[in-house]
């Protein structure tokens, strides 16, 4: 009885192994970006960065982070350096989406930036602690959480406008 049970569940296997080795790569990993989409999201994301448009759950910007559920919030490593503000670059991001009184904001970390560098390619001005500008909708925020680590921010709503 063991023994067939054990030839049952090997065979299963091998059927099932077969089966998935056939299906096309999209059936097997729905996950899996499509081959345009990071040329397509990458400029999606360097206007969310930037502070010109809102991040849109699009179908580039969620295949080229794995998502099937339309949910931006979380940390998402990019495919490739981006490059924002003409000469930083970065390489994830995080996304919060609040309600409206939180707002939403798109945070990076520019790869090898001072924060010289970062308040001159993002035209930044010194308000207490930070650095911002004001844009449509929102700001840019440039700020030093931890000595040598220069984070970057776009927030927008949450009494941010």
């Amino acid at each position: 009885m063991k023994a067939t049970r054990t030839l049952i569940a090997s065979a299963l296997l091998m059927a099932a192994t077969l089966a998935s080795a056939q299906m096309p790569v999209a059936l097997r990993d729905a996950n899996a970006p499509a081959a345009g989409d990071w040329a397509k999201a990458s400029a999606v994301l360097r206007a969310a960065i930037e502070c010109r448009e809102a991040l849109p759950p699009v179908a580039s910007v969620l295949g080229t982070f794995g998502l099937t559920n339309r949910q931006l919030d979380g940390d998402h490593k990019l495919p490739e350096a981006l490059t924002v503000f003409g000469s930083l670059k970065v390489a994830s991001i995080s996304i919060f989406n609040g309600d409206e009184e939180e707002g939403i904001s798109y945070t990076v970390q520019p790869v090898g930036a001072k924060m010289a560098e970062v308040v001159k390619a993002a035209s930044l001005k010194k308000d207490g602690p930070r650095f911002i500008r004001k844009v449509k909708g929102g700001l840019i925020e440039a700020s030093e959480p931890q000595p040598g680590t220069v984070q970057l921010a776009c927030i927008r709503g949450g009494g941010h406008e």
